[in-house]
């Protein structure tokens, strides 16, 4: 997994920086983060757990109508749980990166982009809340502890302003188990709105 996550970065960053239109942008906003669960056949999904992400990103323009877009994460994800009568909220944070494929449409004086892309990520906190009482959780393989693991796919769309300014609306779905309890199946969910900028002009 490190080895690929090296790969990635190497590559990505690689056609960036030989794209004579490539920029250097930073993004950040809400998370609305949920978690889908599955167990005995049956499936729900938690409620709402907002969070946060920040993202530096390299944009490497391929051609007039699209780009690549690799990045680098923090990213807050989890659910909100009402178990017995106790509001019980995941909060998790992870270090992501994700590679978006962006096709590109001139619109006004800026462009309206969208698309998607793989995304790997790997643990960095975690704990559980209930009102103001808070429960740090481990990062392994017993089945008290996560799975630091996480991969799934993102979907992005939004408009870049010419002077920079960039407004996006995200969603990703996780594709691993992230936690360690036989029979039973956690993904992460997260749906974002972010504002960002970039550095130079197109």
């Amino acid at each position: 997994m490190k080895k690929n996550l090296l790969t990635v970065v190497l590559v990505f960053g690689a056609v960036a920086a030989t794209s004579a239109q490539s920029t250097f942008g930073v993004r950040t906003g809400l998370n609305l983060a949920t978690e889908y669960v599955r167990q005995n056949n049956q499936s729900s999904t938690t409620k709402i757990a907002p969070s946060f992400h920040l993202t530096g990103y390299y944009d490497a323009r391929v051609s007039p109508g699209f780009s690549i877009q690799p990045g680098l994460s923090l990213q807050g994800k989890g659910g909100k749980s009402d178990l017995g009568g106790e509001v019980l909220t995941d909060k998790l944070l992870y270090l992501e990166v994700p590679v978006n494929f962006l096709g590109r449409v001139q619109a006004g004086n800026g462009e309206v982009f969208f698309g998607g892309g793989p995304y790997i990520a790997y643990g960095v906190s975690a704990r559980v809340t209930s009102g103001r009482n808070a429960r740090h959780l481990a990062f392994g393989k017993e089945p008290d502890q996560l799975n630091p693991f996480d991969a799934g796919l993102g979907f992005m769309t939004g408009y870049r302003f010419a002077h920079g300014l960039v407004l996006s609306l995200s969603s990703s779905a996780g594709f691993v188990n992230i936690g360690n309890i036989e029979g039973t199946t956690f993904q992460n969910r997260v749906t974002s709105f972010s504002i960002g900028y970039e550095f130079s002009k197109r």
